[in-house]
């Protein structure tokens, strides 16, 4: 199936109808037919110390901004940098993230989102007498411009819900996350999007050599967050949300399950822009999503070089 073939497909049978007031219906169906296009970019992992690979990251944004038919929004899936997460110095620190901010933010002239990858996080930086304060995720959510480690938006008739997924104790939802998600999707019907670091329900997982046992497949627990069942039962109880997307496994899927569909998005880095590109047989890609108010939606994979 071609890709353009797969869209309309989805298009099709991507989402129903989320709003449910008359004035909302109105409103909508003057713009049905008018998609809200955005690009998601994960897993970039832009380098210090390579300014080839720094200025193909550039172009590629300016490519972007500069379609036919160009985004409105740009959503980042984590792992925006390299590695901030291990024994670099805090110069390394500072360097990679500049380059970061001057390659890519200062770049955009529309909007962007984040959320936080395993390697968006400065472990040097946590206080453990004051966990709840997240200090070892700021140099993160000030660099990628980001409102809290997890928080929500409203872009083109839909909401972003933007979630941290990697933490001191593990890959997981945390309690303060379950409690405002439960209440972020009961304030409206509007479409929602979610958007994770690490793949909610995915099969990328059964790709990878390594988990394939004399004992059957051994997942690592890093590969997904805890508490996907509870996340089930939640989004079962609002259909606003529609559409998931993740990053991390540097490879592609699709996965559907009840009325949602799960997206993991490749990796713009492609093999960590080592000189095989492609990782898995996946090269270097980015997303790009169209969405309606009505809650139907269509993607395609944008390969790059």
């Amino acid at each position: 199936m071609t890709i353009f073939r797969r869209s309309f497909l989805q298009s099709v049978l991507g989402g129903g109808v989320a709003l449910s007031s008359a004035a909302a219906l109105a409103s909508q169906a003057e713009n049905a037919d008018e998609p809200f296009i955005f690009a998601f970019l994960t897993d970039t992992h832009l380098p210090e110390g390579k300014p080839d690979v720094a200025a193909r990251v550039a172009k590629l944004i300016d490519q972007i901004q500069d379609r036919p038919h160009p985004p409105k929004l740009v959503v980042f899936g984590g792992d925006n940098v390299m590695a901030i997460d291990g024994r670099q110095s805090d110069e390394k620190v500072e360097q990679v993230l500049g380059l970061f901010k001057s390659q890519v933010m200062d770049r955009l002239r529309i909007p962007s989102l984040s959320c936080i990858g395993n390697h968006d996080i400065r472990w040097k930086d946590r206080d453990a007498d004051k966990p709840d304060s997240y200090a070892e995720k700021r140099k993160a959510t000030e660099t990628y411009k980001m409102p809290s480690r997890f928080y929500s938006a409203d872009h083109g008739g839909w909401t972003y819900i933007m979630l941290d997924t990697y933490h001191f104790n593990g890959c997981e939802i945390d309690e303060a996350q379950w409690a405002w998600l439960a209440e972020e999707l009961s304030k409206s019907e509007q479409p929602v999007c979610i958007v994770t670091h690490a793949p909610l329900f995915s099969a990328t997982h059964f790709l990878e050599p390594s988990v394939d046992t004399e004992k059957g497949y051994a997942i690592p627990p890093g590969w997904s967050p805890r508490g996907l069942n509870r996340f089930r039962e939640l989004v079962q109880k609002h259909p606003r949300v529609k559409l998931c997307l993740s990053g991390h496994m540097h490879t592609c899927d699709r996965v559907d399950i009840d009325n949602v569909t799960y997206i993991c998005g490749g990796a713009v880095s492609g093999n960590w822009w080592h000189e095989e590109e492609k990782y898995l047989g996946f090269p270097p890609c980015w997303i790009e999503v169209k969405t309606y108010p009505d809650g139907r939606w269509s993607y395609e994979r944008q390969v790059w070089t």
